[in-house]
């Protein structure tokens, strides 16, 4: 099962912040912050290296990535589906899970959002070959015009 770190969730999500009202394109920086993890049967320190300092992303938004809409962008991979998605009036759920020959992975973010900035909290769970549960929390902020490449 591939596995998707936390930051790249995050940055996966940055879409999200945004639904009826259109992320405005250009310049995010995104804070990470992975609050818990539990690996079990993994060496202790695989855990431990996952949770601690916030890590930063810096990713750019083109606005036609913007014009395509955030589920279309927050969807990770094609073995993902959404079994529930909800943006509006400044709150935003979503519940996805992503299988393959390895596991399966579910996750629930929740959180708010506006046109130019985000905060949420993710929860994911991995259960297969690997099992894992972890909370992340994300926090994102348009700096201005894009100074770096696009992510995607």
């Amino acid at each position: 099962m591939t596995y998707l770190h936390p930051v790249w969730l995050a940055a996966l999500a940055l879409p999200a912040v945004a639904h009826a009202q259109t992320i405005q394109p250009g310049q995010w920086e995104i804070t990470v912050n992975t609050t818990s993890a539990d690996m079990p049967g993994a060496p202790p320190g695989v855990a431990r290296s996952m949770r601690g300092a916030p890590r930063k992303i810096s990713n750019c938004v083109t606005a036609e990535q913007a014009s395509r809409g955030p589920k279309d962008m927050l969807k990770a991979a094609p073995n993902c589906t959404f079994t529930s998605y909800s943006m509006a009036g400044g709150k935003m759920t979503a519940d996805m899970r992503c299988t393959n020959a390895g596991g399966t992975m579910t996750a629930r973010t929740t959180g708010s959002f506006t046109p130019t900035s985000f905060s949420t909290t993710s929860n994911m769970t991995m259960t297969g070959r690997m099992t894992m549960k972890m909370t992340s929390t994300a926090t994102g902020r348009r700096i201005g015009a894009c100074t770096a490449k696009p992510v995607g």
